[in-house]
């Protein structure tokens, strides 16, 4: 019998990079400053994935939803900052789930099913919180302060967290 490699999965391991890569594009289209927590955001989110390490990924989950909110005070359209939102937020769930899997199952088990449908899930749930939230936004009038615009976007991030737990 062999042992459980007890390290992230890895198809979850590339979805949460290819969310923290969207959100990093975000970033640079936004500003320099954005650009440059997004990147520790990224560093930190795959040495967190790398060893296996919630703290990290949940660090690098934060680098970059600062990203956004940076590019937010810069000026960013409201689109490119919840498309980078979504992303992070993607990015973080994934790695999360990543590791949960891989603490729970191990890297061996064949858990693409499982992964894609938590990678789906969140998606979907990110995809409708981004809409109403735009849609927010268009209701409220154009020329809305960037105040507005952050407490929507963190509007956006505690229902995702709602309805993940």
């Amino acid at each position: 019998m062999s042992e459980i490699t007890r390290k992230p999965a890895l198809l979850s391991v590339s979805l949460s990079m290819v969310g923290a890569g969207v959100c990093l594009v975000a970033a640079a289209l936004s500003s320099s400053t954005a650009l440059a927590a997004a990147a520790v955001g990224v560093v930190v989110l795959a040495v967190g994935l790398v060893i296996g390490g919630r703290r990290a990924v949940t660090a690098g989950g934060v680098a970059l939803f600062a990203a956004i909110l940076f590019g937010g005070i810069a000026g960013s359209g409201p689109e490119l900052l919840l498309v980078g939102l979504l992303a992070a937020v993607f990015a973080w769930d994934a790695g999360e789930n990543a590791i949960g899997i891989g603490e729970q199952l191990g890297r061996e088990t064949n858990t693409t099913r499982a992964e894609l449908v938590h990678a789906a899930s969140t998606l979907s749930v990110g995809i409708v919180a981004t809409v109403l939230g735009y849609g927010a936004y268009q209701a409220a009038g154009g020329g809305q302060p960037v105040t507005a615009l952050v407490f929507l976007l963190l509007g956006v991030v505690a229902l995702v967290a709602a309805l993940r737990d």
